[in-house]
């Protein structure tokens, strides 16, 4: 009894070796491979989002993107003393179910303003609306309709059209001027020919003066109301689309880190391999000396 005690002692010991090392091994191969892929490379700069998603097709297609803001403060400013148009365009995504809403709430966002809706359609799909908005609550509306879903994109573009209408102006009153000198001569005309060509130059001024008139009151109505266009779009459930080069790539990506972690697990073991060895040798040793003295002590 007191032999088989004596190799049991050194047995334990070597298991007990042999699983402390392939502990050891197999935690260091573990943090190893997350620090090499949780550290970022050296090269890679961290860049800004301004807008999330992809391009869509719109009327501002060649208008650089606006960062949107992460706070409730008006996001734009008109200039003092000049005539500018604003118009805005505004992307939102909402849940399945919410678009008939948002449109709704955004109808009645422009009655609170002061403006009102050019245009609406809504659908299952999404929809958009066309918001006619004071001037001067631009900044206030853009925020209130950014805040009714998750934004995607937004674009706001000014235009100033100062010196446009300051011209439309002038020649408005050229042509009125000239206007009063025609009716002056129509006045003073002594034949039938002379009052018939007055009469035809007097009518393409005056269809000028109309013309002036109506595009100086466009002009106005765009410097005194804003346009924002909200389009909504339902976010919708997008299945992963099978890439056969990625999964490759990622399945040797991934037998590359087996390799590695195996490999950096039988270097750590090596050192506690060898005492486990060494220990098996040495139980290997006693038991074979153990059984050399049994037999010298068996009677003959």
């Amino acid at each position: 009894m007191e032999a088989v005690s004596r190799l049991r002692a050194p047995a334990a010991l070597a298991v007990l070796a042999l699983a402390l090392g392939l502990a050891l091994g197999l935690s260091a191969a573990s943090l190893l491979q997350r620090y090499r892929s949780e550290a970022p490379p050296a090269n890679v700069a961290t860049a800004t989002t301004y807008a999330r998603g992809t391009d869509v097709a719109s009327p501002y297609a060649g208008i650089a993107r606006q960062a949107v803001p992460q706070s409730s403060e008006p996001a734009y400013a008109l200039p003092e003393g000049r005539m500018v148009t604003v118009e805005g365009y505004v992307r939102l995504r909402v849940r399945k179910g919410e678009a008939g809403m948002v449109v709704a709430q955004l109808s009645a966002l422009a009655e609170r303003v002061g403006g009102y809706v050019g245009e609406m359609s809504v659908g299952e799909a999404g929809g958009y609306v066309v918001l006619r908005i004071p001037s001067e609550r631009y900044s206030e509306a853009l925020e209130e309709a950014k805040k009714l879903g998750e934004v995607v994109e937004v674009r706001t573009v000014a235009v100033d059209v100062t010196d446009q209408w300051v011209d439309l102006a002038a020649r408005l009153n050229a042509s009125r001027t000239l206007e009063r000198r025609l009716l002056q001569l129509l006045s003073q005309a002594k034949s039938i020919d002379e009052v018939l060509k007055v009469e035809d130059y007097l009518a393409r001024v005056r269809a000028d003066i109309e013309r002036y008139e109506a595009q100086l009151k466009s002009l106005e109505r765009r410097v005194r109301f804003s346009t924002l266009r909200v389009y909504i779009e339902v976010d919708a459930v997008q299945f992963p689309q099978l890439n056969v080069l990625q999964a490759i790539a990622s399945a040797l990506g991934l037998l590359y880190s087996v390799i590695y972690a195996l490999v950096a697990a039988a270097i750590g073991l090596s050192p506690l391999a060898a005492l486990g060895a060494g220990g098996y040798l040495l139980y290997r040793k006693q038991r074979a000396s153990s059984r050399q003295g049994g037999k010298t002590d068996a009677p003959q």
